[in-house]
């Protein structure tokens, strides 16, 4: 009897061990199987594949200095990038770090990433800068310069040039036009006229210009850069929600490639933020805001395009009706949506998806690093160690810092009371789809005549999406002018800056062929100022 009452015990007490544990583990199996929902698409970075172009990689040269590019509120603070595991083979490639770009579609700052570059040889980069003032905060672009200066000068507003486009054709097929300049010299402006100049194959010449700052305009003297395939590489921009880049400890590597022949098809121009944008912009609401089509310099002469000129002297060699092919593309893609490329990277993965294979490269906008890296084309990429790679991210850091100084240099003092963003002063950011107030055309700016403050600090309004099927002709919606806000510049003014973090260096490889020379009416202008300078003082002794 006793034995028995054990037995059933131990089967008691085993029964109820197994039902514990099978209320423990219950739970367990439900955490292993159940899943969190994803995370919303709003609170994940988005790959672009429009936006602007690094300015360190490209520009526009404006012919005539405007106003500037104007957002309502502040950006955020840098992203702390790191460098690629892979780089361009080469000393002549430099990582730039990236910066924030207004984005008026979303109402929002948007990621320029950083970007590979051959920097132009024996040049330095002055990088842009955010600045504050009275309606909002204005981009101030940045420029190369020769490298060695260590000083900026700061001078004041040139005289407005009036004839910036050639009289006629061009004496042979191998020459491209250079607008004129006007050049400080003995505190006073000369002018030199434009010149005809022999293009080269694989260097595009930048011409001679101004770059506004608040303290007064910078002169980025003319040099020969490398074609835009030559280059290096470009990264896609992306558009970060502020839930993740204010995470401690967040950093960011790019690591999706622009396709530079693609890009070349979608490439737009504006000029008044110093930047060209790529990618589907071909609704008109953005001719209104001020980005147009690359073609559009050749009519408006406000600004002038390097990269439109070369390609327009490269190809027609080839192809004679090559300006008429670029225009025909543009009005196509301008009447038909479908023809636009995606304008984000997941926009063009999923159309990929449900095209031919044969097909699917017409809108490949971008791809991962990897990708261009095992195509072996015509550029070579090598691997990057740890210890270069913490170089390359420090000299980032760097060119960060002297962005700063030049801000603190360029910049005015400005009130409390007049830094208060926009949008605290006038409530809520208006969103692009409860924005009811048309776009207005900025009014033409009649030359000569200053605009006032008021006029000329009005921040970029959020883009309202265009009603589908409605075209308006390019010509109505012309370029126009619009002048900057005054320098604090009376005269020349040099101050002192830190040596630039990124120089251009000259060529090693035997199998690269440097830079051609500059024009000789480049070379030139000094004794010419000089000469003159002596026929004036002849004048005033008599």
């Amino acid at each position: 009897m006793t034995l028995s009452l054990r037995k059933e015990q131990k089967m008691k007490t085993a029964i109820t061990i197994v039902i514990m544990l099978a209320m423990w583990s219950f739970p367990l199996y439900v955490a292993a199987n159940e899943l969190p929902p994803p995370i919303p698409s709003q609170e994940q970075p988005e790959v672009l594949t429009r936006g602007p172009v690094h300015e360190a990689f490209a520009e526009p040269v404006n012919l005539q200095v405007q106003a500037g590019l104007v957002a309502p509120k502040p950006p955020p603070a840098n992203i702390a990038e790191v460098a690629p595991a892979q780089r361009p083979a080469g000393e002549q490639f430099v990582l730039v770090p990236g910066y924030w770009s207004w984005d008026a579609d979303r109402n929002d700052y948007i990621w320029v990433s950083a970007c590979w570059r051959a920097a132009p040889p024996n040049m330095s980069w002055v990088p842009g800068y955010w600045s504050q003032t009275t309606g909002g905060w204005e981009w101030v672009a940045g420029f190369w310069t020769p490298a060695g200066i260590r000083d900026i000068e700061y001078l004041p507003a040139p005289p407005v040039l009036e004839d910036v486009q050639p009289l006629g054709p061009p004496p042979s097929e191998e020459q491209i036009w250079v607008p004129s300049c006007q050049y400080w010299y003995q505190d006073h402006y000369v002018r030199r006229t434009g010149y005809w100049l022999i293009a080269q194959p694989g260097w595009v010449w930048v011409p001679s210009h101004y770059i506004w700052t608040p303290r007064g305009y910078v002169f980025s003297p003319g040099h020969w850069d490398y074609s835009l395939e030559r280059r290096g590489v470009l990264f896609a921009p992306v558009y970060f929600p502020r839930s993740v880049y204010v995470r401690a400890g967040f950093f960011f590597s790019p690591s999706i490639v622009i396709d530079i022949g693609i890009l070349r098809l979608n490439l737009f121009t504006c000029p008044r933020y110093s930047h060209y944008y790529f990618g589907d912009y071909y609704d008109d609401v953005y001719l209104r805001i001020g980005i147009f089509p690359r073609f559009e310099s050749e009519r408006s002469h406000i600004w002038y395009d390097p990269i439109y000129v070369y390609d327009r002297w490269h190809n027609r060699r080839t192809e004679p009706r090559w300006e008429e092919h670029e225009r025909h593309e543009y009005d196509i893609r301008r009447a038909d949506r479908n023809l636009r490329p995606p304008r984000t990277y997941r926009e063009m993965q999923t159309r990929q998806a449900s095209m031919p294979e044969p097909q699917r490269g017409s809108i490949r906008m971008a791809r991962p690093m990897t990708e261009v890296v095992a195509s072996k084309t015509t550029m070579k990429f090598e691997h990057i160690d740890t210890k270069k790679q913490k170089k390359i991210t420090a000299q980032a850091t760097e060119v960060s810092r002297f962005r700063d100084q030049r801000n603190r240099l360029e910049s005015p003092a400005i009130s409390p009371k007049a830094t208060q963003p926009i949008t605290e002063r006038k409530g809520t950011v208006t969103s692009p789809a409860e924005n009811k107030q048309p776009l207005q055309p900025v009014k033409e700016q009649r030359k000569g005549t200053v605009t006032p403050p008021t006029e000329r600090k009005e921040p970029v309004a959020p883009v309202k999406e265009q009603r589908k099927g409605t075209v308006t002709p390019s010509e109505e919606q012309s370029p126009v002018f619009v002048s900057p806000r005054d320098v604090r510049a009376t005269k020349s003014e040099k101050v002192k800056i830190s040596k630039p973090p990124i120089v251009g260096k000259q060529v090693s490889d035997k199998k690269e062929v440097g830079p051609p020379p500059d024009p000789a009416q480049e070379r030139q202008q000094k004794g010419d100022n000089k000469e003159k300078d002596k026929g004036r003082d002849k004048n005033k002794a008599k």
